[in-house]
């Protein structure tokens, strides 16, 4: 089994996490740190947005899948941890990511509602796994 990190530089290189993480074996596995609106800083790009949060963490994370030779399409699990989350927020949500995800395989994806993220000011973060 081969182990291959990358930290795309475009990215805030973190200090206890890789970005992008992938297995090789039968299928290549690529695990993606949770993303957030943050440039390459760690300075929140959008404080406390959440539609235009949500569009740069999908920034970020198509970013950090193409640093591992995938792209949005490859994903196959998603996890969305949004602050303040309320039912009425549910399909603006689903729209915004629609148009990044593959319309015909769509990952698994689950969305959680979470009392507070890491950096003050942050709304959104995704985790996610793609497989190439």
């Amino acid at each position: 089994m081969e182990k291959h990190a990358i930290n795309p530089e475009q990215l805030f290189r973190g200090k206890a996490f890789s970005q992008t993480f992938s297995i090789r074996g039968m299928a290549r596995l690529i695990f993606v740190s949770g993303q957030v609106d943050c440039d390459r800083e760690g300075k929140v790009r959008n404080p406390g947005g959440l539609e235009a949060q949500l569009a740069g963490t999908l920034d970020n994370l198509a970013i950090a899948l193409a640093a591992q030779g995938a792209s949005m399409k490859d994903l196959v699990n998603v996890h969305i941890y949004v602050t303040g989350l309320l039912p009425e927020h549910t399909a603006r949500i689903r729209e915004i990511r629609s148009a990044w995800f593959d319309a015909e395989t769509p990952p698994a994806v689950s969305l959680l509602g979470v009392e507070r993220l890491a950096f003050d000011g942050l709304r959104v973060e995704i985790e996610a796994m793609a497989a190439v």
